[in-house]
């Protein structure tokens, strides 16, 4: 069986490196489930490129940067592109005023000499949409991300894009590790996989991932 590129997001790889202090901990996870992490040109730009720490992976070959011309084949794909995603991003606004919880977004309001790709605001939203985006064009099966919100998103453009049979598959990283829990064959011992947990700072779901461990291997 051969690796498969997943999409990663940045709040997915501060969460899995310690906020870069164990960037190693990224490798030790997605090489054990044969993950490679690529990032959407955006997140790259925009939120990646800001820490050291992640331009060193990218630099190094470790994470792959997809370009937009993998994903924009023509003008009509570009245009298509941007069109669907301000019908997500504005469904996406909707659907969270509807829940009524504390995440909300503005509007997507461009003013001259702005477009979606050279606009970042704060908690807006914009990278998931981008990412929802270009895993539906390119068909990519995985994305990794701490970000619930996200799994609303994908139902969004599946139902606005029709997307047939493709499907997108979202975890965090406390789902892979519990994916590496169950593995007989697993590289990783518990104790780097407990150590992994602390560093995240999931101490409180140690026990739970060590009792997965137990079911799956010979004590």
């Amino acid at each position: 069986m051969g690796k498969t590129e997943v999409i990663v997001d940045t709040c997915f790889l501060q969460k899995l490196s310690s906020e870069g202090g164990e960037t190693d901990n990224i490798k030790k996870v997605l090489n054990e489930l044969e993950y490679i992490p690529v990032v959407h040109p955006y997140i790259y730009e925009h939120e990646l490129s800001l820490h050291s720490y992640f331009v060193h992976l990218v630099d190094e070959g470790y994470i792959r940067v997809i370009q937009y011309n993998e994903f924009q084949k023509d003008a009509s794909d570009k245009q298509s592109y941007e069109a669907y995603y301000n019908v997500l991003y504005e469904d996406m606004r909707l659907a969270l005023e509807a829940i009524g919880g504390l995440k909300q977004i503005e509007k997507l309001c461009l003013h001259k000499g702005q477009t979606i790709y050279n606009t970042h605001k704060q908690g807006s939203s914009m990278g998931d949409v981008h990412m929802i985006l270009m895993a539906s064009y390119l068909q990519m099966p995985i994305l990794l991300t701490e970000d619930s919100d996200i799994d609303m998103l994908r139902d969004i453009a599946k139902r606005r894009m029709r997307l047939g049979q493709y499907s997108l598959q979202i975890f965090n990283g406390i789902q892979l590790i519990e994916e590496i829990a169950k593995k007989e064959d697993s590289s990783l011992t518990i104790k780097e996989i407990e150590a992994i947990l602390k560093a995240m700072g999931k101490r409180s779901v140690v026990s739970d991932i060590k009792a997965v461990w137990r079911q799956n291997h010979i004590v």
